[in-house]
């Protein structure tokens, strides 16, 4: 074992606040993106699905 004395370690919060922040962003439009799309597959399933029920009318 060392006899030296004990010393302070250094401060990293600023480091891992920042890297949090960081991540934080990462994810939030991660999910934004995510739900864009789902909300664009399901707008584009809802047009298709409207146009086949009018081209139903038009047809007849």
């Amino acid at each position: 074992m060392s006899n030296q004395p004990i010393q302070a370690v250094e401060d990293y919060t600023d480091a891992f606040l920042g890297t949090l922040w960081v991540f934080l962003f990462m994810g939030f439009w991660v999910i934004a993106a995510a739900f864009g799309y789902l909300w664009v597959v399901a707008t584009a399933y809802g047009l298709h699905r409207f146009f086949r029920w009018i081209g139903n009318f038009t047809s007849t």
